[in-house]
């Protein structure tokens, strides 16, 4: 914000770039925040939820991580996970937390006996708080609360970390990839998200814009004097919170003056090619969120580029591009973390295959090389 003549202020309104830190900010804490006000999954979850764009490509490495079947020792079946749920269901939950978070955390029960597991179920990744390293640099506990944002309605419960010489029944067994520097969290793989925050506000802005009118930017004059320092502040701030952020965009006010000499003067500031502008941002952001998830046909999410016709093989190249550099690594790291559980299950090594899906029915070439690396 600038000032000029003590009578005119200039408004500067953005979003800083943003990576999450993962410090122990409050140290009185037994947990350590995850991000900025302990929220970052639910961040992550948002904008999950309301960008159009990366809830596609998301949900394209969510269906691509899940794939058509789980095999296990090459064998279609039923293995149960719990007494509810197959191996296969609890996989699937899984997945959609490792394509948001690029973590992953489930609950194991120990077997009577203590030596292996009885059973294991999945546990909402953003709900799961990490503990602090000991001297040994182990995380013994973690925590858990059905909400953060409400901590006091919702306390954290203690859980502790998967051992099974540890202490307690119910554990908590928590992976991500390595990180540098990131000792208790991931980063999410598509964490350039400022290109998402902007899809989302040209979204809310347009939204705006067309439920108040189209209504075009105004500069306002006050013609009733020059108030006080502190009464001009106040109304700064009046029109700062009605008018500024793509939530207000388009609305209208309302004036009363006492005669045509106090009234306010109203300039029209008309947009210059405003749509022209939009519409460039917004193949600019879209491009960038399709690059942060590896995405380099965006015809596999039915995305056309303008003056392209991508032919029926470009595309199939495209998706096999997709399942080695982005699905068949991530798949990869999941089948190691559950054939861990089944070993701790069973006591037997078992092998985990994902069947992937097909772009185009009856498309009968498998990809090569695929299958043997998320086979692993």
């Amino acid at each position: 914000m600038k000032n000029t003549n003590d009578k005119f202020k200039i408004y500067e309104f953005g979003i800083p770039a943003y990576i999450p830190s993962f410090e122990e900010k409050i140290v009185s804490k037994p947990y350590v925040l995850f991000g900025e006000n302990n929220l970052q999954p639910q961040h992550s979850i948002d904008m999950f939820n309301f960008s159009s764009t990366n809830r596609a490509c998301l949900n394209a490495v969510i269906n691509g991580i899940i794939g058509k079947n789980l095999l296990i020792d090459g064998k279609e079946g039923f293995f149960m996970a719990n007494s509810m749920e197959t191996l296969y269901d609890v996989y699937k939950k899984v997945a959609v937390d490792f394509a948001i978070h690029n973590g992953i955390s489930l609950n194991t029960i120990k077997r009577r006996d203590g030596e292996g597991i009885a059973d294991f179920y999945h546990i909402d990744f953003s709900k799961i708080r990490s503990g602090k390293v000991d001297d040994y640099d182990y995380v013994k506990e973690f925590y858990y609360s059905a909400d953060w944002t409400n901590i006091q309605k919702y306390k954290p419960v203690e859980i502790p970390a998967f051992n099974l010489r540890g202490e307690g029944d119910s554990q908590v067994f928590y992976s991500f990839q390595y990180q540098p520097n990131q000792k208790y969290y991931p980063l999410p793989s598509w964490i350039g998200r400022i290109p998402v925050q902007i899809d989302i506000e040209i979204m809310n802005f347009e939204l705006n814009n067309i439920q108040n009118g189209y209504f075009p930017s105004l500069f306002i004059s006050l013609n009733n004097g020059t108030p006080g320092d502190d009464e001009r502040e106040q109304i700064f701030r009046q029109f700062e919170d009605i008018y500024s952020s793509s939530n207000n965009a388009g609305k209208m006010f309302l004036n009363f003056a006492d005669s045509k000499d106090t009234e306010p003067t109203i300039t029209s500031i008309a947009p210059n090619n405003n749509a022209d502008l939009f519409n460039s941002l917004n193949e600019i952001v879209q491009t960038k969120i399709l690059t942060a998830h590896g995405i380099t046909k965006p015809d596999l999410l039915g995305i056309k580029t303008a003056g392209q016709l991508g032919s029926k093989q470009e595309i199939i190249e495209g998706y096999e591009h997709f399942l080695r550099s982005v699905i068949a690594p991530k798949q990869q790291f999941l089948i190691r973390e559950f054939e861990k559980l089944l070993f701790y299950k069973t006591g037997e090594v078992h092998k985990i295959t994902i069947e992937q899906n097909e772009l185009f029915e009856g498309l009968a070439e498998p990809v090569p090389g695929v299958e043997e690396k998320v086979g692993l």
